[in-house]
Parts: C-alpha cells; structure tokens; sequence
C-alpha cells in the first residue's frame, strides 16, 4: 500500500473521528439543554397551576369535586390563549409529573405510583413544596421521562441528517487532501486529532493554529469555533447546575422555617429534638426542653387586631432567637406557642435561663406598638430524660405550662 493511500485513509479516518466527536458532543449538548429548558419550564408552569388550583379550592379532593384539575388546566389555557403542549409521538404527555398531599401520599402518580401511595423517600428529595397562604399543601416532583414531541423529533432527524452530510462531506475533502497535500497537511492534522482527542478526555476548550486560507484553515477555524461554542456551553450548564443546587439548598431551609417569626418550624424542632435526645440518653448528659406560651393572646388579636397579633409573634420570635447560643434550638410549635431545647443544660439553669427571657418579654416596649399592649409569656420547663422519649419530655413540659397558667401565668414553672 503507497504512503499516499496510507495517508488518505489515515485522513480519512480522522476526518470521520472529528466529525464524529464534535457533532456528537454538539448534538448531546444541545438537545441535553433543551430538554432541560423544557423540563424547566413545564415543572414551573405545573407548579404554578397546582398553587393556584389549591389556592382557589383550598384541598386537593374539594377541587376533584368541584372541577376535576384537567378540565381546570384545559380552562387556564384557553384564559391565557395558550395551545396545549405538543403530544409525544404516541399522543402522551410530553412530561410526567408527580403530585403529593402535605402528607407525601399520592395525588397524581403519573404512572409511577398508585394513588394515596406514600411517596418514597428518595423521591421526596426532588419534591417542590407548593406554598398557599404560607403554608405547604402539597408537592410536585417532576419524573425523569421525557417524551420529545413530533417536530422535535423531526428536528433532531434534520440534525442527524445533517451531521451526516457533513461526514459525507469529510470524507469527500480528505480524499481530495490526501491526493494534494504533503507533510505540512498530515502535521496540521495531526494537531486536530490531537485536539479532538483532548475534548474527548473532556478538555473541551482547545485551540489550533490556522495557517493560510485554504480548506485545512477553514477546519482548523471552525474547529476551534465549535470547541470554544462547546465549552462555553459546558461552563453555563455547569453554572445551571450550581444554580439549581442552591436554589434546592434555599427551597430546604424555607421548608424548615415559620414564615412569621423566621424561627424553625414543629416538623425540624421535633426532628432536631429527637436527636438531641439521643445524644443525651447515649452520653448520660443533661438535656432540658421548654413550651411557652404567650398569655391571653386570642385577647390581643381580639382587642388590637391580628395585625398587632402578628407583630407581637415577630417581636417574641426575635427575643428568643437573639438570647439562644449556637447549640440551642428555638421553635415556633403553633399559633402562639414556643419551644427551645437547651442541650447540656440542667434544670436549674434552663429555669434560670427561661425566668429570663419571660423578664425581657415583659419588660419590651409594648407601648411603641401599641399603648395599652401588654405582653407576657408563662413557661414549663422539663429535664429528666428518663422520661423516655423527647416527646415524653415535651409532654411533661406542656403539664408544668399548664401549672404555670393556672397559678397566675406570666411565670416559670419546673420540676
């Protein structure tokens, strides 16, 4: 075999593999972004639609009777003059997506779970709580299946079609090269096989010399264009990525607060507690746990309004979340009650500690929000872990607050 021929296959061959590998990680990086785009924008525009269907008809069942929630997307379409979305190639959806109650059962299973079934674990990660009136009522995980429709099937063959041409093409341009060009060419060869190949070790960001204006030139700029196209597109999907990862981190610290006071919610108090239990039980240390309660707040919001109600939580919320120290966990339970848990703290000093705090809740400015305001906070504070059970412990807790309201309220009670 002549060093020509051998030189035309060898060009040959690496025209194929360039074009091979450059249209691939074309093709794989637009239609990746793309569907991402798409799976983005359904997920928000379904999210949307399920906040403001719970938001009309409050529960998920009352809605099914009242208007089933296809019929209600069908009508939200026709209000906002949008098509429907474009069926699959077999007439389905082109995404599916999973609907859950606050309780993680099944709404909507999308094919994936049976009604009422309780959501996995693994799946609830990705869940999106749907928010109404500040507090959540269901959550929407979106399945990973995604069906493209007709004309983007029909699109992605244009785009195989396409790079089959152009390999067509390659090959016909190395033939020709192979019979015209001498060493300079199979060198600036050389040189592109070594870049394409270093985009396949996945350093997408190579460049090569070009040299004159010939069809080697033109490669060697459309090459490095494409490359630098490439990893630009890499760099925004990477950032994408961290962008929906914190995004993710924003969506779980929300999910753990009280929209009201900022505090952390019942759900991460009882979980954290239980934990702190543990610890406690397995190195024999102290543990104490407090409820209190504002006194005569239904009085408040009556007399002054919810509005004044609401500043009065803020304001108590504030209070104990600047006297906590880094290891204390400080709650809002429910309407106007709060729970703090005082890891290696004994009972003396939790008592002290809660004496205090009920000090400088009395002793606030009330009048600056309102003259004749007048808020105070009785407490029940517990320590004995052999009460079995953090829970346990938050019960014995509530009974001593109960002491504490029946013997004048605005006071510390403990045993």
């Amino acid at each position: 075999m002549s060093l020509r021929t051998k030189f035309m296959l060898a060009l040959l061959l690496t025209g194929l593999v360039a074009v091979g590998v450059v249209g691939g990680l074309a093709y794989v990086g637009m239609t990746g972004k793309v569907d991402s785009i798409r799976r983005e924008m359904a997920a928000e525009h379904f999210h949307k639609a399920v906040t403001d269907y719970l938001r009309k008809y409050g529960i998920w069942r009352a809605g099914q009777d009242a208007e089933p929630f296809d019929r209600f997307m069908s009508a939200r379409r026709r209000d906002e003059r949008r098509p429907p979305p474009p069926p699959g190639p077999g007439g389905e959806p082109p995404f599916h997506f999973i609907l859950a109650d606050q309780d993680f059962r099944v709404l909507l299973g999308a094919g994936v779970y049976r009604h009422d079934e309780v959501l996995p674990e693994a799946a609830r990660k990705e869940a999106r709580p749907v928010t109404v009136d500040g507090r959540i009522v269901a959550y929407v995980s979106p399945e990973g299946v995604l069906t493209p429709s007709r004309e983007e099937l029909q699109y992605l063959a244009a785009m195989r079609d396409a790079l089959l041409a152009g390999v067509s093409g390659a090959v016909a341009v190395a033939l020709l090269l192979g019979v015209l060009l001498s060493r300079g060419l199979s060198r600036a060869l050389s040189q592109l096989t070594g870049a394409v190949r270093a985009m396949h070790g996945g350093s997408l960001l190579q460049r090569v010399p070009v040299v004159g204006k010939d069809e080697v030139a033109v490669l060697a700029g459309a090459f490095n264009e494409m490359s630098e196209k490439l990893a630009r597109t890499h760099e925004e999907l990477n950032a994408s990525h961290q962008t929906i990862l914190t995004q993710s981190e924003q969506m779980r610290e929300l999910s753990v607060r009280d929209a009201l006071t900022k505090l952390h919610n019942r759900r991460h108090f009882d979980e954290q507690a239980s934990t702190l239990f543990s610890h406690a039980v397995r190195h024999q240390r102290p543990l104490s746990v407090v409820i209190g309660d504002i006194d005569f707040f239904k009085r408040i919001n009556d007399q002054f309004s919810h509005a004044t109600g609401d500043m009065v939580l803020r304001q108590v919320g504030e209070i104990l979340r600047g006297h906590m120290r880094l290891s204390d966990l400080v709650a809002r339970y429910g309407g106007e009650e709060f729970v703090i848990a005082f890891p290696e703290t004994e009972l003396p000093q939790a008592a002290a500690l809660c004496d205090k705090l009920r000090a400088l809740i009395e002793g606030f400015p009330w009048h600056q929000v309102h003259p004749d305001l007048k808020v105070t906070m009785s407490m029940g504070v517990y320590a004995d872990i052999a009460a079995g059970t953090a829970e346990a412990m938050l019960q014995k807790a509530d009974a001593l607050l109960y002491r504490a309201k029946q013997t004048g309220r605005n006071r510390v009670c403990f045993a």
